[in-house]
């Protein structure tokens, strides 16, 4: 398998961890839906976005969560990072639909400062996307009230929760400095001696901002 998309994007990064975490070998293709590579992923994929897994026989998967739909038919049930059916899968489900939801947030934030000059940079729209990272962020710092979100084992929750808290600190230090979520720290901290997370560091990438106004939260 191929995975297309570089550890720098949060969702490449969340499939990579699992891909080895499953123990599922794959080639790593660096691209980003930006600059001279955006065509050629254009190519793979129509809307030019990543991640995108290529399967043995050519056929392409899109979407970080679609991917990992796949990857977890791939191994056997205990061992999927999404249980199965019941209670479980859905507590799964839903603490993955809020962190995802956060994400889109805090990406939309990224882009209004990235590619708006500032004195065009919509303070409202701002404001209220902090104000749902925030509470989101929050809402699972108090869920985590055990070593992991859910159960008495690691869930993708907890994977996904880890990646995108790390990119949120490294994107946004300021802002994710003010934010009291401790036990998300610790379970990022954990997380980050794993093997999975140390061979799947993020490189630098263009989406950087200096955007340090006054945040909300």
């Amino acid at each position: 398998m191929r995975l297309i998309g570089r550890y720098a994007s949060p969702f490449v990064r969340r499939v990579a961890i699992t891909m080895q975490h499953y123990d599922l070998p794959y080639e790593h293709v660096s691209l980003i839906p930006f600059g001279e590579t955006k065509q050629t992923l254009a190519k793979i994929n129509p809307i030019a976005r990543v991640p995108v897994l290529e399967l043995e026989d050519g056929e392409h998967l899109f979407d970080s969560a679609a991917i990992l739909d796949y990857l977890d038919s791939l191994v056997e049930p205990e061992q999927s990072l999404v249980p199965t059916e019941g209670f479980a899968r859905r507590t799964v489900l839903s603490h993955l639909a809020i962190e995802l939801g956060i994400m889109d947030k805090l990406v939309s934030v990224l882009y209004e400062c990235h590619f708006r000059p500032k004195e065009k940079w919509h303070r409202p729209w701002i404001d209220a996307c902090e104000k749902q990272i925030g509470d989101g962020f929050s809402w699972l710092n108090h869920q985590l009230s055990g070593k992991w979100l859910s159960g008495e084992t690691m869930s993708q929750a907890d994977v996904s929760l880890a990646v995108f808290w790390s990119f949120g600190c490294a994107k946004r230090p300021g802002f994710f400095g003010r934010l009291d979520c401790p036990r998300i720290s610790e379970l990022t901290d954990r997380l980050a001696d794993t093997a999975p997370f140390k061979n799947t560091p993020p490189e630098m990438e263009p989406l950087a901002t200096n955007y340090t106004g006054t945040s909300t939260r």
